[in-house]
């Protein structure tokens, strides 16, 4: 049910349940509509999107893996020349738990 406030007491008065935009208002709802996809339809890249774009396509053409140190650590394995250094695996795993936290 709409509800129209057209009198000076300012109480409402009751227009039933159709619709109650008139014919101009109907077409300011229309081209605000317009306007507004209109405006939904634009995009502005600034240059600092441009280069993070560009960056975000050099990144993803890298490999996830880097195969030359994953074989220096095959190798290293393969010939017990592998080195583990206790302390400092310890210290990265506490930054590592400590980023977590965050």
């Amino acid at each position: 049910m709409s509800i129209e406030i057209n009198s000076a007491s300012g109480r409402p008065a009751d227009i039933g349940n159709g619709p109650t935009a008139t014919g101009s208002q109907q077409q300011n709802s229309a081209d605000k509509a317009a306007t507004t996809q209109a405006a939904a339809d634009s995009l502005n890249l600034t240059d600092q999107t441009a280069r993070l774009q560009a960056l975000e396509k050099s990144i993803s053409e890298l490999p996830v893996v880097n195969t030359q140190r994953v074989e220096q650590v095959q190798n290293a394995l393969a010939t017990g020349t592998f080195q583990i250094d206790p302390a400092r695996v310890a210290d990265k795993l506490l930054s590592f738990e400590a980023g977590l936290a965050r």
